[in-house]
């Protein structure tokens, strides 16, 4: 097969929402004008092929007159100048389309010379270089041979449907792609979603819009790390501290909408989504880009621990319309996460992308997942309004044109408003001419209810409209035409010797809010109308419009061009996307951030729009049969899709995949089709995993003539009844010189079994390597639906993948986990014939570049790397780059050298034309420099064995190894598992009693250069002090950066011999232009406070304050700790203290109480006492007598209840007893549990039967600020009333959540008690949770006994377990 080269743009490797191609009210359904804005000049290889290619739906050896686009090599005007809020191309300026135009004056003038007899139709400059020519199609072959021809296709054309009803007259929502996917039929047979979960996985949501409201059940937000995924509000220039204003977010709005619209509304529109009933949760993980302060965007870390919240949340579907154009990689950790998700059972819906531009290849990641179902986009069938209006310029003794009727389009009209009979009127209406329709083009008059008119050219068309609206103009016509420089301003052009752009525009932006009428005329009559109307500017003009609108609707189903194409990068060259939907104009509700939401919808284009049908599609069909894996969905949604055809002829099988989806069919189906192939993907720790992917499609990689292939394939009967299909195969394209057959003409199977059949391909000798060869199994059955299965087939001389055309390509690493001990290597290949420069560096999951493991130069600007294949060692170490991202040097000049450490990375092989290459390394600027990259992605293990394994690569300059920093022990205990260490060398000095502590910010911005992409530890240290305080102040500045490093991370204080961790989400948090100050402080004497309440206690060592504040010039604030936000602080003490013989008590505000402790000794006599806990105060590690109860010698708990009196935590009901039988009251387990925790706060209790003065008032205040607790109703908590089994699960359960932790399965093997039946159903969630983790247990034999009172033994054991499993205790 011919791979087409196309020029293209790959966005950056940060995710963004750059799969919305249009992304305001009114984006355009023209599919040639809707791409996606590029914020990079990442282009593909432009190496052409030696032959152009030539579509096969076109038979070259026929004399017929055909039209056809044919496509030239130089750059189209406009590639990467897009409106950011349209969607659709800016127009681009003069100079650079004299550079187009003279490609094709001559292309055309070769043509002309070669006798080629052919008719230019249309000329493209702005999207696409080329044009539309009518020839003789045995003629093509000769215009393909012509220098700078690069792609040859057929035109299609658009069809109105006969005898179409207006649906809008019936449905206040757009009912025409609900009908396509056949929702509609669903709807009536009862399926809406009811009883199940999707997870909108996005920038979040405005979930007060009445059509999202009630379905919106939570989620949780990886962007800010916290539980409110609400959209971001827009902000002014005035508004923002940035000064640059933001247009705020809606992109999951629009999505959600699309899934779960309620249909509630009570306005002119509401949105009916495709799953109503289903629960909504959403996962907000992109969001405002401070580095860029104007853009959103997101890190493959958030969007990983989205993934991570909605699977541990239980979501059915998760729908991720996001993704990067420029991974291309089946294993990237997006990718490996989505697998994970589909192996875990949850559906993963996904994007496949918007850069359907660059052709072949240009699918992204995670769309890459082998194991998610991707979404490709197809148009929808929309309102088409055409007729004419009457020119008169009043008084004037000339004609205005040759015709005095000027034939229109509608471009654009304002949603729920076509009455443009009413709007407009049947009487002339003043027109006004303002040139190109910018703002400076408008006359000082009021020009209210007349119409403008304007050129086309240097605005975008929503800009044209939205000035026209403002000036309160009653419609707006724009004439096709483009914009010149004059004196340095922009004006139309409007010269009769200008003959471009002279039919329609040929745009129809449909219905929106923001719109007004708005008609696209033909660009020579309008040129000449507004000669005519400037050369009478002194009289006046008016356009007359008839009562007659000629309304049509179009087929829809065809492809949108911005719809990103496959093959996946898989080795096999499999069919991507898995399925298409309608993507092409979606109105669907917008966020209004609380205010008017009367007309909070919009219509926006992108496989964005498509992937949520698709997901709403899949809640459909679990509802309808609810036993289906996440394979059986996405088999049924592509065997029984709709095959999209393309002039008549089957769609290339890498751009629709295997059809439009038509749920009807999904749900009625009795069996599903699937290629049965082994496969090997990565789990979420690297380890390789063998599965079997249960594929929709198939593809046979490349193949060599004369060689032979096979596939088996499955029928998977999913009824209760036995099924029998008729199996035969159907080319899509193909010459002969490639057969396929099957083993069996009937295939059959059991009820509920399955019966496996193979798919046999066999190569001719002299098969063509340039023909695309695509076909179908087909399986038919009388009275049910037919199923279909794509495969396609590749012929070349070598058995190698062919140029993706990305420059470089194939990033393999040899293995992928590299330990501290053992390199790997870094295989690739370099495709493109102009790179002199390329370099191998290390990414984090922040998508930040840490540094480098190779640069290589030919040395010479004019000399290239040949094209074949490369590698690169991956070893321990590499050359890191500050956070400029600047290569640091070591004192001699050198790249540095730092180890990596423990996380899992991305290989970023990119290579450039460099100017001068004699100098290394290049700084490289992703948003402007022209660069090809490909990715893969590893995880680095460091073993106590130590050795680096290997050199980093590359580089040069003495490599310098870095001294290991001395960690304190108090800091080890602190750091979390599987975070790196960073370390920042402090300046201390000691005044008045009191060590005070900073760090330069040389030093800090050094240190967290070396920051990786997973969690980070900036370790502080300062060693022995003489003072018995210590205080560190960070400016705001450094707060600033430490706030911006990996979510998760933390700064650990360490002063001699205490610590304490600040998780950086605090830092976020700064008051603006404050400074933190952290006071660590011995505190001896607050011994006796402490203990006084305590009989027989005493303190062990020293007890130890610790207090952080915000800090100005003038005054100070305590920094406020959230109740999920735990603490870690740890101090030493003498001797050798076991862990369960001491606990901690602490005072805040006056009241003490102990909280969960951990004692670790030491080699050297002392002991580390760690804390974790919200909040800060005074703690002293404590012992007293043992506990001596002489009830428990019987109880199963004796253990966690000594261990828990030891610790201070538990008190028994006299000194010698614990009366294990006897039951708690509400107010003894919550006070118990909330001290055990930490918790405090300095509200009262809000429940009507709790007095201030009672003994648990403070705990039962604090618990329930913290969420353990909700009352009994009618605002009574019920001190005094037994605790039940069921109660006590519950309320550990929220412990549990509050803490953050997850909890591994100590009993996977439990399945439910006997009595289930009998817990309430609040409670049968953390009941199954607890009894999984084995923190709670039966009653009786396998019987919970949820409404029995909790004994006192059986609290302590569960909360024994629960302290010890998440390491309080």
């Amino acid at each position: 097969m011919e791979w087409t080269r196309l020029p293209r743009k790959l966005s950056i490797l940060a995710l963004s929402l750059g799969v919305t191609a249009g992304m305001i009210p009114g984006a355009a359904f023209a599919a040639s004008s809707l791409q996606t804005p590029s914020t990079s000049n990442h282009l593909a290889s432009l190496n052409p092929s030696n032959q152009t290619f030539i579509s096969p739906q076109i038979n070259t050896k026929s004399s017929s007159n055909v039209r056809v686009i044919v496509q030239l090599s130089g750059q189209p005007a406009a590639v990467g100048k897009y409106a950011a809020k349209q969607g659709i191309s800016a127009l681009a300026k003069t100079a650079t389309e004299a550079a187009v135009k003279s490609q094709q004056a001559d292309v055309l003038d070769q043509a002309e010379a070669k006798g080629i007899d052919l008719t230019v139709n249309y000329k493209y400059d702005t999207i696409l270089n080329g044009f539309e020519v009518t020839v003789p199609a045995d003629k093509i072959p000769e215009l393909a041979k012509i220098s700078g021809v690069t792609s040859i296709y057929p035109n299609s054309t658009w069809y109105a449907l006969p005898d179409q009803t207006v649906t809008e007259t019936t449905y206040r929502n757009d009912n025409a792609p609900l009908k396509q996917i056949h929702a509609d039929w669903a709807e009536a047979q009862g399926f809406n979603g009811a009883g199940l979960k999707v997870g909108v996985i996005d920038t979040g949501v405005d979930y007060k819009h009445p059509d999202i409201a009630p379905a919106y059940k939570g989620g949780y937000d990886s962007f800010y790390q916290d539980n409110d995924p609400y959209e971001e509000v827009p902000l002014t220039p005035e508004e923002d501290e940035y000064g640059v204003g933001y247009a705020g977010t809606y992109h999951g709005t629009h999505v959600s909408g699309t899934i779960i619209g309620q249909y509630a509304a009570q306005g002119d529109v509401a949105q009916k989504g495709v799953a109503p009933r289903a629960e909504l949760y959403v996962y907000k993980v992109l969001g405002r880009n401070l580095e860029k302060p104007s853009t959103s965007s997101g890190s493959s870390a958030q969007v990983i621990d989205g993934i991570e919240h909605a699977v541990k949340d239980g979501m059915d579907v998760i729908n991720l319309s996001l993704g990067s154009d420029s991974e291309k990689d089946v294993n990237s950790p997006d990718s490996i996460a989505i697998n994970n998700a589909v192996l875990s059972g949850v559906t993963a819906v996904i994007a496949n992308g918007n850069n359907g531009e660059a052709g072949y290849f240009s699918l992204g990641s995670p769309a890459a997942s082998q194991l998610a179902i991707s979404v490709g986009s197809v148009t929808s069938p929309i309102d088409a309004y055409s007729g004419e209006f009457k020119a008169e310029i009043e008084n004037s003794v000339t004609s205005v044109t040759y015709d005095t009727y000027f034939p229109f389009n509608m471009m654009a009209y304002e949603l729920a408003n076509d009455d443009f009979t009413n709007i407009i009127g049947t009487k002339p209406v003043r027109v006004v001419y303002a040139d190109l329709g910018a703002e400076e083009d408008y006359p000082d008059e009021d020009i209210s209810g007349s119409i403008v008119l304007v050129s086309r050219g240097d605005l975008g068309f929503v800009d044209k409209i939205a000035n026209a609206k403002a000036h309160h103009a009653r419609a707006i016509v724009i004439f096709n035409g483009n914009a010149k420089k004059v004196d340095g301003k922009s004006e139309a052009i409007l010269d009769e010797s200008y003959t471009e752009r002279s039919g329609f525009i040929g745009v129809n932006l449909g219905n929106g809010y923001d719109n007004i009428p708005t008609f696209d005329i033909e660009g020579s009559k309008g040129r000449k109308l507004a000669r005519a109307i400037k050369a009478n500017k002194d009289k006046p003009t008016y356009f007359t419009f008839g009562s007659e609108y000629n309304h049509e609707m179009t087929t829809g189903d065809t492809m949108s061009s911005f719809s990103s194409w496959g093959p996946n990068v898989d080795g096999n060259l499999s069919i991507k996307p898995d399925i298409v939907a309608p993507g092409d104009g979606v109105l669907s509700t917008w966020p209004a951030y609380g205010g008017d939401y009367s007309k909070a919808y919009s219509r926006i284009s992108g496989t964005s729009m498509a992937t949520p049908h698709v997901a709403g599609l899949s809640l459909l069909i679990k509802q309808a049969h609810p036993e289906y894996t996440p394979f059986d969905i996405r088999a049924v949604l592509a065997n029984t899709a709709d095959p999209i055809l393309y002039d008549n002829a089957p769609e290339d099988l890498y751009i629709q995949g295997p059809g439009r989806a038509n749920v009807e069919n999904a749900i009625l189906t009795p069996a599903l089709l699937e290629a049965v192939e082994p496969i090997t993907i990565l789990d979420k720790n690297y380890v390789a995993q063998s599965v079997t992917n249960y594929n929709p499609s198939t593809g046979f990689g490349v193949l060599t003539p004369g060689s032979k292939s096979s596939k088996t394939l499955q029928l998977k009967n999913l009824s209760s009844s036995d099924v029998a299909y008729t199996a035969s195969i159907k080319w899509n394209y193909g010459d002969g010189k490639v057969t396929a057959a099957l083993d069996k003409t009937t295939v059959t199977a059991s009820a509920h079994g399955t019966s496996g059949f193979n798919l046999n391909v066999a190569v001719a000798p002299d098969a063509n390597s340039k023909q695309a060869y695509q076909g179908n199994v087909i399986l038919t059955a009388e009275g049910q639906p037919t199923l279909h299965l794509p495969f396609t087939v590749h012929v070349n001389d070598k058995a190698e993948q062919p140029d993706w055309g990305t420059g470089i390509q194939e990033a393999v690493i040899s293995q992928p986990i590299v330990y501290s001990n053992a390199s790997a290597v870094l295989n690739y290949k370099l495709k493109a014939k102009d790179i002199n420069y390329y370099e191998v560096n290390l990414v984090g999951l922040d998508d930040v570049k840490k540094g480098s493991f190779q640069v290589s130069t030919t040395g010479s600007p004019d000399k290239f790397f040949a094209p074949g294949s490369y590698s690169t060692v991956i070893g321990a170490t590499y050359h890191p780059y500050d956070l400029n991202g600047d290569p640091i040097v070591d004192a001699n000049g050198n790249p540095a050298v730092a180890n990596i450490t423990d996380g899992v990375y991305k290989l970023e092989i990119l290579g450039i034309t460099a100017e001068d290459n004699t100098k290394t390394p290049i700084k490289i600027d992703l948003n402007n420099d022209t660069y090809y990259s490909t990715y893969t992605s590893f995880r680095y293990i460091t073993v106590s064995s130590g050795g680096s394994g290997g050199g980093g690569g590359g580089g040069g300059g003495t490599v310098v190894t870095p001294s290991t920093p001395v960690v304190p022990s108090t800091v080890k205990s602190l750091v979390e598992a599987g975070a790196q260490q960073v370390t920042v060398t402090p300046v201390t000095s000691s005044k008045n009693g009191v060590t005070t502590v900073t760090v330069s910010d040389s030093d800090l911005k050094t240190a967290l250069a070396k920051a990786a992409a997973s969690k980070t530890a900036v370790v502080i240290s300062v060693g022995t002090i003489t003072d018995k305080a210590a205080e560190l102040s960070l400016t705001a500045d450094q707060v600033k950066l430490l706030a911006g490093i990996q979510a998760g991370s933390s700064v650990i204080v360490s002063i001699s011999g205490s610590a304490v961790s600040l998780p950086v989400s605090l830092l976020a948090a700064s008051p603006a232009g404050q400074s933190l100050k952290l006071v660590i402080k011995q505190e001896p004497d607050a011994a006796s406070k402490l203990t006084a309440n305590t009989a027989g206690s005493k303190v062990i060592g020293t007890p130890v304050s610790f207090e952080a504040s915000w800090s100005t010039a003038t005054s100070s604030t305590y920094l406020n700790v959230p109740n999920n936000v735990f603490i870690k602080r740890s101090f030493t003490v003498p001797g050798a203290i076991q862990n369960n013989t001491a606990g901690v008590l602490f005072e805040d505000n006056g009241l003490v109480t102990p909280v969960g402790s951990v004692f670790t000794p030491q080699t050297d006599g002392t002991t580390i006492v760690t804390v974790s806990r919200p909040g800060f105060s005074v703690y002293a590690a404590v012992s007293k007598p043992a506990a001596a109860f002489t009830d428990i010698a019987s109880s199963k708990s004796a253990d966690a209840i000594k261990t828990l009196a030891d610790k201070l935590i538990i008190q028994g009901t006299s000194a010698t007893t614990f009366s294990p039988q006897s039951n708690l009251t509400r107010a003894e387990f919550t006070a118990l549990l909330t001290r055990a925790l930490g918790l405090r706060t300095d509200a009262n209790a809000t429940f009507s039967d709790v007095k201030s003065s009672d003994w648990y008032a403070k705990d039962v205040a604090a618990a329930s600020k913290a969420g353990l607790i909700l009352g009994v109703g009618k605002g009574k908590f019920a001190p005094t009333q037994k605790v039940t089994r069921q109660e006590l699960a519950v309320i550990l359960d929220r412990a549990l959540k509050l803490t953050g932790t997850e909890l591994k399965a100590a009993n996977p093997s439990f399945t439910t008690y006997t009595d289930s039946a009998k817990v309430a159903p609040y409670a049968k969630d953390s009941l199954q949770t607890l009894s999984q983790a084995g923190v709670i247990g039966s009653d009786a034999g396998n019987s919970f006994n949820p409404t029995a009172p909790a004994t006192r033994e059986t609290a302590a054991a569960a909360l024994f377990t629960l302290l010890s499993k998440i390491g309080l205790i």
